[in-house]
């Protein structure tokens, strides 16, 4: 069985990039944002993850999207943005994606990464090989 990951984080064309909570990250773009998005999701493929990648709002729908897709698949490790965990004015939404994944997937573990580049390395502190049938610890 490989394992299934479920990355979510802020679709990058709902963010303003002017306000002072996003445009403390250093040429943080629409464009930037979807280019590391893509590279960390073609990182997890190349490591050998299953991994679904599904943008969401502030929060007007977000909860409903990402529940809707916990019910429909198994996942064992769900990585969450830092656009949704370092940014003040997200904690409500922060903490709603993490107590439905606790509620919906008990058995997931959640996985927060460094930077983009590290999440294949992240998701293996929880997880020996992309095909481990249970976590490490």
């Amino acid at each position: 069985m490989t394992v299934k990951v479920l990355q979510t984080g802020l679709d990058p064309d709902l963010i303003d990039y002017g306000a002072p909570e996003f445009a403390r990250f250093e040429g943080l773009t629409p464009e930037t944002l979807r280019q590391a998005n893509d590279d960390n999701v073609a990182g997890l493929r190349a490591a050998g993850y299953d991994v679904d990648n599904i943008l969401i709002d502030f929060g007007e729908t977000a909860v409903d999207v990402i529940r809707e897709a916990v019910r429909a698949t198994p996942y064992d490790a769900v990585l969450i943005g830092a656009g949704v965990r370092l940014v003040a004015s997200n904690t409500l939404l922060f903490e709603a994606l993490v107590n439905l994944v606790h509620t919906e997937l008990p058995y997931a573990r959640f996985v927060f990464n460094r930077s983009p580049e590290s999440t294949p390395d992240d998701i293996a502190r929880w997880f020996a090989s992309p095909e481990a049938t249970a976590p490490t610890r």
